[in-house]
């Protein structure tokens, strides 16, 4: 009598997880690895020396915007997209570090949680040489759409990390109404003297910028026309170097 009654538990807690199972949030499909290491017999790639500190907005109980359709949220799709990235640069020789590498938050609850978080993403991008924060966007309306870079008014470095992401980034994704980089006032760019940016991928308010965002194929542009970027804003820098 005691084993079928322990019998009929164990079918029923069977049963009870397979239902909680059912309420569970599908994650974004074919996400990307964490980057690997640079392999230390690899030949230097172009951008070996290079320390790139990259910070998937949002996270844990933090989802950040939230598709207008599809309802997936942002956080998971900042994750993917600086993951791709990540491993990007580091074939191409690049040093990365990852604000976070899963879905959590970084602050634990508390008085000013929100603050700690992102101050915690600051405090990662200690030694780094560029910052990049990547988000999705949203607005009011469905008409809003494209990639934008801010950068943090009076940087000099960031402002032109912004600009030539911008311009790479527009001519990569052929977004239907091409944006300038612009100004913005985020505690991760006020807080960092770094050349630091935070890109907005893309609107996931706009039905077919969402239906894109949501493709494993163009997250993946996304992230190479970033890498690309990158490599465009050093050859920049060094060209502004050698005017007399």
């Amino acid at each position: 009598m005691g084993k079928t009654r322990w019998t009929r538990w164990g079918c029923f807690a069977a049963l009870l997880l397979a239902a909680l199972a059912l309420f569970v949030h599908i994650p974004v499909k074919d996400a990307a690895p964490p980057p690997a290491a640079p392999d230390p017999t690899a030949a230097p790639g172009p951008l070996a020396g290079l320390t790139v500190c990259l910070d998937p907005g949002h996270g844990g109980y933090d989802g950040g915007a939230y598709g207008r359709r599809s309802g997936t949220p942002e956080k998971e799709l900042n994750l993917d997209v600086a993951l791709r990235l990540g491993e990007l640069l580091t074939r191409q020789g690049a040093a990365v570090v990852l604000t976070r590498t899963e879905d959590t938050a970084l602050a634990e609850p508390g008085e000013n949680r929100k603050r700690r978080d992102l101050q915690f993403r600051v405090d990662c991008a200690a030694g780094a040489d560029a910052f990049l924060s990547i988000h999705m966007n949203e607005y009011r309306t469905a008409a809003e759409s494209g990639p934008q870079v801010f950068y943090r008014k009076g940087q000099a470095d960031s402002r032109l990390l912004a600009g030539v992401l911008q311009q790479r980034m527009n001519a990569d994704l052929s977004p239907a109404r091409p944006r300038s980089a612009n100004t913005g006032e985020y505690y991760l760019l006020e807080h960092l003297d770094i050349p630091a940016v935070l890109v907005e991928c893309g609107f996931l308010s706009s039905p077919e910028e969402e239906q894109r965002l949501l493709t494993a194929d163009y997250r993946q542009q996304v992230a190479e026309s970033l890498c690309t970027g990158l490599a465009d804003w050093l050859a920049a820098r060094k060209s502004l170097a050698n005017i007399p």
